[in-house]
């Protein structure tokens, strides 16, 4: 096992096929919701805090795994910040409005739901990001208006594109790779492009 401390909050962990089985864990098999992938990881992470000093242990993570060609495995391990900051226009996660993403494999389906939300009277903060040649993101915080509360299931934005689980991890990824198309008032924005 190869260990690659990138900063205080990212960590690389290289695992050959020797490793995988030693820990029990195939790549293609990776399941955080497996208790046995949960303690392999856990295992690891302590490996890593005694060898590199990088301690995981009292921060959300997000863990980001790669099968590589000699059937052993990359993780990235980055630490997730409790408070995540955020870009200009954004209000952090609370009672102030609920955050959504939803994900857009084309920048004109992104452009369609912001013309929708526009004429539904959206009223919140909202965000896009794109990710080069992968997807298209919109981050909503909704402070109520013509759309449905973000309590429930169904959202206009379903319609163009995918919800994203754990929007505040994801958001914390996204920050982190993906260029920001409009920082502040998003929809308001894109939808003059439709």
């Amino acid at each position: 096992m190869e260990l690659i401390k990138i900063s205080d909050t990212k960590l690389k962990i290289m695992l050959t096929a020797e490793d995988m089985a030693h820990y029990a864990i195939a790549s293609e098999a990776l399941n955080y919701e497996n208790t046995e992938t949960r303690r392999a990881v856990w295992q690891i992470l302590d490996e890593a805090k005694q060898r590199t000093g990088f301690d995981a242990a009292s921060d959300r993570v997000l863990i980001q795994a790669y099968p590589s060609r000699m059937g052993g495995c990359e993780l990235y391990i980055t630490k997730i910040a409790q408070n995540v900051p955020t870009a200009p226009g954004e209000r952090k996660n609370g009672a102030d409005g609920k955050m959504r993403i939803y994900a857009f494999a084309t920048l004109s389906d992104l452009v369609a739901l912001c013309r929708c939300l526009k004429a539904m009277d959206f009223h919140g903060d909202s965000v896009a990001y794109a990710v080069e040649d992968e997807r298209y993101y919109l981050v909503l915080r909704e402070d109520g208006g013509g759309i449905p509360p973000a309590s429930v299931p169904y959202h206009p934005a379903q319609e163009f594109g995918d919800p994203v689980s754990y929007a505040s991890t994801k958001l914390a990824y996204i920050k982190e790779h993906a260029d920001c198309l409009c920082p502040a008032d998003a929809v308001f924005h894109l939808a003059a492009l439709a």
